[in-house]
């Protein structure tokens, strides 16, 4: 009996001394890339497209832009250094969105007046907090959403710019 009080007292102290074990680590939250060596025009290719490109990818004035020429539409983006909340006038009557997770607005404009009318999608994702991706999609003529175009191009950027 002796032996078993032993044991008994035994494993009570090993037990006493023993640490739980950690709580398993949360999955490293991806970090955006260092913006000052991408090539925006590398971000999207011709296989993100239904349709080959009409023009070569071109960079534009500012940095972090660049424009896609598909036949009958024109996709552009751009990084820009302002919080979501300042880029939201930017898509008039928007609506909350979410893309990779990451909080974006978006809408669509459509110019019926225009011959051929043209339809025009954006969408605003925040990177950072000062930071966002717009992306802008132009149809002509406006036959179909055209916000459908910014969005998943915006997923593209996105996940490339957290890759």
């Amino acid at each position: 009996m002796n032996t078993r009080l032993g044991a008994v007292a035994l494993l009570a102290v090993l037990t006493a001394c023993s640490t739980p074990a950690p709580p398993p680590t949360p999955a490293p939250t991806p970090k955006l890339r260092d913006l000052a060596t991408v090539d925006a025009c590398t971000l999207l290719a011709e296989p993100d497209f239904a349709k080959p490109f009409t023009k070569a990818p071109e960079p534009l004035n500012e940095p972090l832009s660049c424009r896609w020429s598909i036949e009958g539409q024109t996709v552009w983006m751009s990084v820009e250094n302002e919080s979501l909340e300042q880029a939201k006038i930017r898509v008039n009557e928007g609506s909350d969105l979410t893309v990779e997770g990451r909080r974006a607005w978006w809408g669509v404009e459509t110019d019926f007046a225009s011959e051929p009318s043209n339809s025009i999608g954006v969408t605003v994702t925040e990177l950072a907090a000062d930071r966002v991706l717009v992306m802008t999609a132009e149809k002509i003529p406006g036959n179909y959403d055209v916000g459908s175009v910014a969005r998943t191009r915006s997923v593209a950027v996105v996940q490339r710019l957290f890759s």
